[in-house]
């Protein structure tokens, strides 16, 4: 049996043109197979500048995200290095702050220890006022020195704390000696008699005088010199009315020729509080009060705690 071999397709389109002003009309006839090449070959460039179109839509809109990106990061960035400058100048300041109180620290310190001021400080050298130079080169702040600055104020916090409650506690036992330590006058007056030796009040010789004697006005008050318990509020002898005050660690303060006292024994007492009132009880040639200390049973000069 014969194959049948293919005809080719010899189908045609006519294209009539029929002119204007009563002119001839022609025709075209064009190929079925060249109408249907162009219109493949238009459908293919459409397909093309379709996704080339698509393809810079989304290439424009890629860029303009990425434009947008960049501009927020760099808006960012200006934020960051503003924050970051401000938290450089903070530091800086909390820094100073530092120095003042390490400065205030050293101050007290020796303040409590009883020492001369100095010229220097644990925390840096003297200011002098008449001096203001300074210098370096202008660098921008950098996090990493920001943030070990901010570990060493942190530590530094730290050890002051400690320093600062140290000193408390030092102030306070300090605080506490002074309390009770005869410190202050136990009468307004004029000092008519010193400790040690002098001409006997009598108008004979000399004798040994143990305290002071303050003369004022009957009825002035009499003060506890610092805080303790009084032990004895009794006529004593030459004493005449007498107060007797325990202070601990062995001082022992004597207010005596009181007109009245005002304590009673047991009693405890504050620095500054009136426990008598001025007299001349006992043996004595007016109105006076007889101050004494005594250390640990010997009577002291009384000067020395004044």
């Amino acid at each position: 049996m014969k194959q049948k071999t293919p005809q080719p397709d010899r189908r045609e389109y006519t294209l009539m043109i029929v002119p204007h002003h009563g002119k001839s009309v022609f025709s075209i006839r064009i190929p079925i197979k060249t109408v249907k090449y162009a219109a493949a070959a238009l459908g293919i460039c459409l397909t093309i500048l379709s996704g080339t179109m698509l393809n810079y839509r989304q290439q424009a809109s890629v860029a303009t995200q990425e434009r947008q990106e960049l501009t927020q990061l760099r808006e960012v960035n200006g934020r960051q290095s503003t924050q970051l400058e401000d938290l450089a100048k903070a530091t800086a300041e909390l820094q100073q702050d530092m120095n003042r109180l390490n400065q205030l620290d050293s101050d007290l310190r020796r303040m409590v220890n009883g020492e001369e001021a100095t010229t220097t400080s644990r925390s840096a050298p003297a200011r002098l006022s008449n001096h203001s130079g300074q210098g370096g080169p202008v660098v921008n702040p950098d996090i990493n020195q920001v943030d070990a600055l901010v570990k060493e104020l942190k530590a530094s916090v730290r050890e002051r704390e400690q320093s600062l409650e140290n000193l408390k506690n030092a102030l306070a036992e300090k605080n506490e000696r002074l309390a009770v330590t005869p410190s202050i006058w136990p009468a307004n007056g004029e000092v008519t008699s010193r400790f040690g030796w002098r001409s006997s009040p009598w108008g004979w010789g000399s004798d040994w005088h143990p305290g002071i004697d303050i003369a004022n006005d009957t009825g002035t008050p009499i003060l506890a010199a610092a805080d303790g318990t009084v032990v004895s509020n009794t006529w004593t002898g030459g004493y005449g009315k007498m107060v007797e005050i325990d202070h601990g660690n062995g001082i022992v303060t004597i207010y005596g020729h009181n007109s009245e006292i005002l304590v009673a024994s047991g009693q405890k007492v504050k620095k500054g509080e009136v426990i008598a009132y001025m007299g001349s009880t006992g043996l004595s040639t007016g109105s006076h009060c007889h101050y004494e200390v005594r250390v640990n049973g010997t009577a002291v000069n009384p000067s020395g705690f004044l």
